[in-house]
Protein backbone atom coordinates (compact mmCIF):
# COMPACT_ATOMS: atom_id res chain seq x y z
CA UNK A 1 0.00 0.00 0.00
CA UNK A 2 2.81 2.36 0.93
CA UNK A 3 4.61 1.50 -2.30
CA UNK A 4 1.46 2.23 -4.31
CA UNK A 5 1.07 5.64 -2.63
CA UNK A 6 4.69 6.41 -3.39
CA UNK A 7 4.23 5.48 -7.05
CA UNK A 8 1.11 7.62 -7.32
CA UNK A 9 2.94 10.58 -5.73
CA UNK A 10 5.89 10.19 -8.12
CA UNK A 11 3.54 9.94 -11.10
CA UNK A 12 1.66 13.06 -10.01
CA UNK A 13 4.93 14.94 -9.54
CA UNK A 14 6.10 13.82 -12.96
CA UNK A 15 2.90 15.04 -14.59
CA UNK A 16 3.20 18.41 -12.83
CA UNK A 17 6.78 18.83 -13.99
CA UNK A 18 5.97 17.74 -17.55
CA UNK A 19 3.14 20.28 -17.71
CA UNK A 20 5.34 23.19 -16.65
CA UNK A 21 7.12 25.29 -19.29
CA UNK A 22 10.04 27.32 -17.92
CA UNK A 23 11.17 30.18 -20.14
CA UNK A 24 14.43 32.05 -19.54
CA UNK A 25 14.33 35.05 -21.88
CA UNK A 26 17.55 35.44 -23.85
CA UNK A 27 18.75 37.50 -26.78
CA UNK A 28 20.93 40.41 -27.81
CA UNK A 29 20.42 43.75 -26.11
CA UNK A 30 20.93 46.59 -28.59
CA UNK A 31 21.53 50.20 -27.61
CA UNK A 32 18.96 52.54 -29.21
CA UNK A 33 20.48 55.28 -31.34
CA UNK A 34 18.71 58.45 -30.22
CA UNK A 35 19.68 62.01 -29.39
CA UNK A 36 20.43 62.30 -25.69
CA UNK A 37 18.16 64.34 -23.45
CA UNK A 38 20.54 66.88 -21.82
CA UNK A 39 19.78 65.94 -18.22
CA UNK A 40 21.64 64.39 -15.29
CA UNK A 41 19.15 61.88 -13.92
CA UNK A 42 18.87 59.20 -11.29
CA UNK A 43 17.12 55.93 -12.16
CA UNK A 44 15.39 53.60 -9.72
CA UNK A 45 14.60 49.98 -10.57
CA UNK A 46 12.51 48.17 -7.98
CA UNK A 47 12.95 44.46 -7.24
CA UNK A 48 9.90 43.46 -9.26
CA UNK A 49 11.34 45.18 -12.33
CA UNK A 50 14.79 43.65 -11.86
CA UNK A 51 13.56 40.10 -11.25
CA UNK A 52 10.23 40.07 -13.10
CA UNK A 53 8.75 36.60 -13.52
CA UNK A 54 5.35 35.95 -15.09
CA UNK A 55 3.56 32.79 -13.97
CA UNK A 56 0.33 31.69 -15.62
CA UNK A 57 -1.64 28.45 -15.73
CA UNK A 58 -3.34 27.62 -19.01
CA UNK A 59 -6.06 24.98 -19.18
CA UNK A 60 -4.69 23.49 -22.39
CA UNK A 61 -0.94 23.87 -21.82
CA UNK A 62 -0.23 23.71 -18.12
CA UNK A 63 1.83 26.20 -16.15
CA UNK A 64 4.14 28.73 -17.79
CA UNK A 65 6.94 30.42 -15.84
CA UNK A 66 8.54 33.21 -17.88
CA UNK A 67 11.63 34.89 -16.43
CA UNK A 68 12.33 38.16 -18.20
CA UNK A 69 13.75 40.26 -15.37
CA UNK A 70 17.44 39.87 -16.25
CA UNK A 71 17.17 40.79 -19.93
CA UNK A 72 14.59 43.49 -19.22
CA UNK A 73 16.94 45.17 -16.74
CA UNK A 74 19.94 44.84 -19.06
CA UNK A 75 18.02 46.47 -21.90
CA UNK A 76 16.71 49.35 -19.79
CA UNK A 77 20.16 50.08 -18.41
CA UNK A 78 21.39 50.44 -21.98
CA UNK A 79 18.30 52.45 -22.85
CA UNK A 80 18.73 54.92 -19.98
CA UNK A 81 22.37 55.55 -20.80
CA UNK A 82 21.45 56.11 -24.44
CA UNK A 83 18.64 58.56 -23.62
CA UNK A 84 20.23 60.89 -21.04
CA UNK A 85 23.51 62.77 -20.76
CA UNK A 86 24.27 61.24 -17.37
CA UNK A 87 22.60 58.35 -15.51
CA UNK A 88 23.09 57.08 -11.96
CA UNK A 89 21.19 54.18 -10.40
CA UNK A 90 19.83 54.87 -6.92
CA UNK A 91 18.30 52.56 -4.31
CA UNK A 92 15.24 54.57 -3.36
CA UNK A 93 12.16 55.86 -5.26
CA UNK A 94 12.71 59.30 -3.70
CA UNK A 95 15.69 61.62 -3.96
CA UNK A 96 17.45 62.57 -0.76
CA UNK A 97 18.27 66.27 -0.13
CA UNK A 98 21.82 65.61 -1.28
CA UNK A 99 20.60 63.90 -4.44
CA UNK A 100 18.18 66.74 -5.14
CA UNK A 101 21.21 68.98 -5.51
CA UNK A 102 23.03 66.44 -7.67
CA UNK A 103 20.32 65.34 -10.11
CA UNK A 104 17.84 67.05 -12.42
CA UNK A 105 15.24 64.37 -11.76
CA UNK A 106 14.42 60.73 -11.09
CA UNK A 107 13.24 58.11 -13.62
CA UNK A 108 11.27 55.09 -12.40
CA UNK A 109 10.31 52.45 -15.00
CA UNK A 110 7.92 49.64 -14.03
CA UNK A 111 6.20 46.71 -15.70
CA UNK A 112 2.45 47.05 -15.22
CA UNK A 113 1.32 44.01 -17.17
CA UNK A 114 2.68 41.06 -19.14
CA UNK A 115 0.56 38.91 -21.41
CA UNK A 116 1.13 36.21 -24.00
CA UNK A 117 -0.79 34.03 -26.44
CA UNK A 118 0.11 30.72 -28.03
CA UNK A 119 -1.37 29.26 -31.23
CA UNK A 120 -3.49 26.93 -29.10
CA UNK A 121 -5.27 29.76 -27.30
CA UNK A 122 -5.05 32.54 -29.88
CA UNK A 123 -6.68 32.92 -33.28
CA UNK A 124 -3.39 33.41 -35.15
CA UNK A 125 -0.70 30.80 -35.88
CA UNK A 126 2.11 32.41 -33.88
CA UNK A 127 3.23 33.22 -30.35
CA UNK A 128 2.66 36.81 -29.27
CA UNK A 129 3.65 38.84 -26.21
CA UNK A 130 2.69 42.26 -24.90
CA UNK A 131 4.36 44.18 -22.07
CA UNK A 132 2.82 47.32 -20.61
CA UNK A 133 5.48 49.68 -19.24
CA UNK A 134 5.06 52.79 -17.16
CA UNK A 135 7.78 55.43 -16.88
CA UNK A 136 7.40 57.85 -13.99
CA UNK A 137 9.48 61.02 -14.15
CA UNK A 138 9.98 62.96 -10.92
CA UNK A 139 11.53 66.40 -10.52
CA UNK A 140 14.26 67.47 -8.13
CA UNK A 141 11.79 67.85 -5.25
CA UNK A 142 10.24 64.40 -5.92
CA UNK A 143 7.23 66.04 -7.55
CA UNK A 144 5.62 64.20 -10.44
CA UNK A 145 6.63 65.63 -13.81
CA UNK A 146 5.12 63.01 -16.10
CA UNK A 147 3.80 59.47 -16.25
CA UNK A 148 4.21 57.84 -19.64
CA UNK A 149 2.75 54.46 -20.57
CA UNK A 150 3.62 52.31 -23.55
CA UNK A 151 2.93 48.75 -24.70
CA UNK A 152 5.66 46.75 -26.38
CA UNK A 153 4.67 43.93 -28.75
CA UNK A 154 6.54 40.93 -30.04
CA UNK A 155 5.68 37.81 -31.99
CA UNK A 156 7.41 34.63 -33.10
CA UNK A 157 6.26 32.19 -35.74
CA UNK A 158 7.70 29.34 -33.73
CA UNK A 159 8.41 27.20 -36.80
CA UNK A 160 12.00 26.52 -35.79
CA UNK A 161 11.56 26.97 -32.03
CA UNK A 162 10.09 25.02 -29.19
CA UNK A 163 7.04 26.63 -27.58
CA UNK A 164 9.17 27.98 -24.72
CA UNK A 165 11.83 29.38 -27.06
CA UNK A 166 9.15 31.00 -29.22
CA UNK A 167 7.60 32.78 -26.22
CA UNK A 168 11.08 33.82 -25.07
CA UNK A 169 11.88 35.21 -28.52
CA UNK A 170 8.57 37.11 -28.66
CA UNK A 171 9.21 38.48 -25.15
CA UNK A 172 12.63 39.81 -26.14
CA UNK A 173 11.08 41.51 -29.15
CA UNK A 174 8.40 43.07 -26.93
CA UNK A 175 11.06 44.41 -24.56
CA UNK A 176 12.92 46.01 -27.48
CA UNK A 177 9.72 47.43 -28.97
CA UNK A 178 8.62 49.01 -25.69
CA UNK A 179 12.08 50.43 -25.09
CA UNK A 180 12.32 51.84 -28.60
CA UNK A 181 8.99 53.63 -28.18
CA UNK A 182 10.17 55.13 -24.89
CA UNK A 183 13.46 56.22 -26.46
CA UNK A 184 11.74 57.99 -29.36
CA UNK A 185 8.58 59.34 -27.74
CA UNK A 186 9.39 60.29 -24.15
CA UNK A 187 11.28 63.48 -25.00
CA UNK A 188 8.32 64.70 -27.07
CA UNK A 189 5.78 64.48 -24.24
CA UNK A 190 4.50 68.01 -23.39
CA UNK A 191 5.26 67.58 -19.68
CA UNK A 192 8.84 66.53 -20.44
CA UNK A 193 9.34 69.46 -22.81
CA UNK A 194 8.10 71.85 -20.09
CA UNK A 195 10.31 70.21 -17.46
CA UNK A 196 13.40 70.64 -19.65
CA UNK A 197 12.53 74.28 -20.30
CA UNK A 198 12.11 74.97 -16.58
CA UNK A 199 15.45 73.37 -15.88
CA UNK A 200 17.04 75.18 -18.85
CA UNK A 201 17.96 71.76 -20.24
CA UNK A 202 16.44 72.00 -23.69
Amino acid sequence: MAVMKLLISLLTLGLMISCTTNVQVEGSVPTPLVAKIPANVAVYYDENFKTFVHTEELDTEGTWIINLGEKNLEFFRNLSNAMFSSVTEVDSPELTPEQQVQFDGLIIPTIDEYGFLTPKIGVLPFYSVSIRYQVLVLGKQNQRVAKYEVVGYGKSEGNSFSAGDAVGDATMLAIRDGGQQIAVELRHQPAIIEWLKQRNLD
